[in-house]
């Protein structure tokens, strides 16, 4: 049994390593072209970038190791089902129960560093990774600047400046319509501009050389121009600062701490208090799939007639896309108020918890589970009219 169990395990953590690492890249791809327009147009520097891929890794953790178990188990014993292994381990007398332990450590394992993603890594690699967006966008707001272009990147101020230099902080013929005072309308050219920036202090100025500035009262009853040789036009980052004051921390940023100390400041278990509570249970829920959808793709391995890694693959992102939709109808039905908050949360993990208990104790007598022999009928259908298309 030692040896039979160390190599199940050896061919979990082989289907595991490739999938974490494959999910992962993925999910990061997705933010490839962000990253690079950081990096080219922005003027970030790369080790910023990746510090920002560093803090974003618990999250996509979070969603791959779950995804990463269940396609494991599955692979594994589609290989060993399809490659008559598994009826080899039969004919010696040992039962499903028997080599189900290589599943427990592997789903355990993930579950493990699934929860320490959702409860500890992941609130801190939010909170990080807002820190330094903040930071970096404090250091390079005029980085964004391009020549030709109206540039609203300021809040009620749009720049457009003919010639832009490489660090973006020159600029000549300048044209800027400044809407900050909501009575008057502000029309601002300049020959030269250059811009001062004290990220310390969170301020950031153009600084206009020879030029004019035309006001327009609302009501456009009045208008006046002045002329000015130099003149500094602020562009405060008091307004970034104060967005992020306003949007405070967010609920997935929160300690497990932070929240139950959330839960005890709300005077009434309004909306507000239900979605802090279901941010709480989910992450203790969501790590918990770990080990429900590592023990279910045993039966759907055993008992599934797909041959291939391209049809397992499938078949497994099927599983866990009914898993994740169950998930968010929960979550959303919970947003209602009609449930308690927990319920939803729980439900897919009761629900697919039920359904393996079932499955197993199926697959452990050699029962044929119904809705399984359904899709190998359908599937086997399906592959016959491929098959027959191809040969016509």
């Amino acid at each position: 049994m030692t040896i039979l169990h160390r190599y199940i395990l050896k061919e979990l953590f082989q289907f595991f390593t490739v999938s974490i690492i494959t999910f992962t890249f993925v999910l990061l791809v997705t933010k490839v072209f962000t990253f690079t327009d950081l990096i080219i147009n922005k003027g970030v520097p790369p080790s910023a970038i990746g510090l920002l891929i560093l803090y974003t890794l618990p999250y996509s953790f979070v969603f791959t190791l779950p995804i990463s178990t269940l396609l494991a188990v599955l692979l594994t014993f589609l290989r060993l089902s399809h490659d008559n292994e598994m009826t080899a381990i039969k004919a010696s007398g040992i039962s499903l129960y028997q080599i189900l332990p290589p599943v427990f450590v592997l789903s355990v394992f993930a579950y493990l560093c699934a929860s320490y993603m959702a409860i500890y890594a992941m609130p801190k690699g939010k909170r990080a990774f807002n820190e330094l967006v903040y930071s970096v966008a404090s250091e390079r707001a005029y980085a964004g600047i391009k020549p030709r272009h109206f540039n609203d990147d300021f809040k009620d101020i749009v720049l457009y400046a003919n010639e832009v230099d490489v660090s973006g902080k020159f600029l000549q013929d300048i044209f800027i319509s400044d809407k900050r005072d909501p009575r008057l309308s502000n029309t601002i050219i300049a020959k030269k501009g250059v811009i001062v920036s004290d990220p310390e202090q969170k301020r950031l100025a153009l600084k206009l050389i020879e030029g004019n500035i035309h006001y327009d009262s609302q009501d456009m009853t009045s208008s006046d121009t002045i002329w000015f040789s130099t003149y500094e036009l602020s562009l405060d980052l008091q307004q970034l600062a104060k967005t992020r004051e306003e949007r405070g921390i967010r609920k997935s940023e929160m300690s497990i701490s932070e929240l139950i100390a959330k839960l005890k400041s709300c005077k009434s278990k309004d909306i507000e208090y239900n979605l802090y509570l279901m941010e709480l249970h989910k992450k203790f829920a969501f790590p918990l799939s770990c080990i429900i959808l590592g023990l279910i793709a045993v039966p759907l391995g055993m008992q599934t007639k797909i041959s291939g890694s391209p049809g397992g693959v499938s078949f497994g992102l099927g599983i866990f896309l009914l898993y994740y939709i169950l998930f968010a109808a929960g979550k959303s039905f919970d947003d209602s108020g009609i449930y308690p908050p927990a319920l939803g949360i729980w439900f897919p993990n009761i629900f697919l918890g039920a359904l393996t208990i079932f499955m197993v104790r199926k697959a452990s007598r050699e029962e044929p589970i119904k809705l399984l022999s359904l899709f190998n009928r359908l599937s086997e259908r399906l592959r016959q009219l491929v098959r027959s298309r191809d040969e016509s």
